[in-house]
């Protein structure tokens, strides 16, 4: 017997997310709980579903939850004038914070939901289509007559970001009422990761949600833009991710020396955070906690005085890939190191090659990481 209208959009969900728990197909459909346990019933009787495969507590998938986005480079040949035009060659890519973390972990093998939110524009189109084969894009929001996120820079002949336009409104949509809905599948999450394009409430309710449902959270910063949106108090959050050019906006200090880092780390050790790594361009990154205390790690990139496109996701991915695998320090920041520096290397945003054996590869050819401890 072929299924009814009701029926087919939850064998449709299902089929699109297999751990969505009934709650949430509820409110997709705008039924009730128990209305939509008896069609699923109907479903497994029918043989439509294999016994009770759409269980929610049998997968745990890493969330992530901010931006989706494009992002544009231009590269200026020659030097960069003012108001003349110049030749530039671009590159174009699916971006966003939360995005190309998601996309790191995806590739190496992880079951990963993207959370976030679209305009009803092509842009949009092209970023479910890509991403779908290395996430689970079905929680991504259409916002009717808005704008898909973009992020454009303009780099001049020295590698320098002559020129950054960002135009992120659209994450403002993702109030506390659009976080209600997906609660259920935050309680399933073995691990939550927040970009702080997430505006601040919504932030501080993620993680009061994860607090209590032991849940572990990092909150990545993406730019001094979006500074407000850093909650006051860190406590709930495990791994604090940011970059010295932003730790110097939000703290309100330089940070230049051994002892300038050391203060910025226990500042937000102080705020609550449990893990917090500071990264310095592409050249090394500071860590501190109150268990290892604090330790500067090398990139093994002293030659960069610059930004290179994809570290910081890559790190950051790398990072709590290991993490969920094992807790010792140095192989967790080992992981994250050679990720980025390998990503370094990359035309693209996230490597195409990045695969568990690559990456374990990559590890062993690495070498050994340098790292010091920090004065307290």
């Amino acid at each position: 017997m072929a299924l009814n209208e009701k029926e087919s959009k939850v064998f449709t969900y299902i089929k699109k997310d297999p751990f969505i728990s009934q709650q949430a197909l509820a409110d997709k459909i705008g039924l009730s709980r128990p209305a939509v346990a008896n069609i699923i019933s109907g479903l497994v009787k029918r043989g439509y579903l294999l016994g009770k495969a759409y269980v929610v507590n049998e997968t745990r998938p890493i969330v992530c939850i901010g931006a989706a986005a494009t992002d544009r480079r231009f590269f200026v040949d020659g030097e960069l004038v003012h108001r003349a035009s110049k030749n530039v060659t671009s590159r174009t890519t699916c971006g966003g914070v939360a995005l190309s973390i998601s996309e790191n972990l995806g590739r190496l093998q992880e079951d990963v939901v993207l959370l976030s939110v679209v305009g009803d524009d092509i842009e949009a189109e092209a970023i479910r289509d890509y991403m779908g084969s290395f996430v689970k894009i079905n929680e991504i929001d259409t916002v009717s007559g808005a704008t898909t996120g973009a992020y454009t820079e303009v780099v001049d002949e020295n590698g320098e970001v002559a020129l950054a336009l960002s135009e992120m409104d659209i994450y403002d949509k993702m109030s506390p009422n659009w976080l209600a809905k997906r609660l259920s599948l935050l309680k399933q999450a073995k691990a939550i990761i927040i970009d702080n394009n997430v505006p601040k409430n919504t932030t501080e309710a993620i993680m009061d949600f994860a607090f209590k449902n032991k849940t572990p959270v990092s909150l990545v910063t993406v730019s001094a833009l979006k500074a407000h949106n850093i909650p006051d108090d860190l406590k709930g959050v495990n791994l604090f991710v940011t970059s010295r050019e932003e730790a110097e906006l939000l703290l309100e200090m330089t940070i230049a020396t051994d002892e300038q880092a050391v203060e910025a780390i226990q500042r937000y050790l102080e705020m609550g955070a449990e893990h917090v790594v500071i990264s310095d361009r592409s050249r090394s990154i500071d860590y501190g906690s109150h268990k290892h205390g604090l330790v500067r790690f090398d990139l093994q990139n002293k030659d960069s005085q610059h930004y290179v496109w994809g570290t910081h996701e890559a790190l950051i991915a790398g990072i709590i890939y290991r993490y969920l695998h094992t807790k010792n320090l140095v192989d967790v920041m080992m992981t994250g190191i050679v990720n980025a520096a390998m990503t370094a290397k990359s035309v693209n945003k996230v490597r195409e090659d990045l695969t568990q054996a690559t990456l374990e590869k990559d590890i062993k050819a690495f070498g050994d990481i340098e790292f010091k401890k920090l004065e307290i």
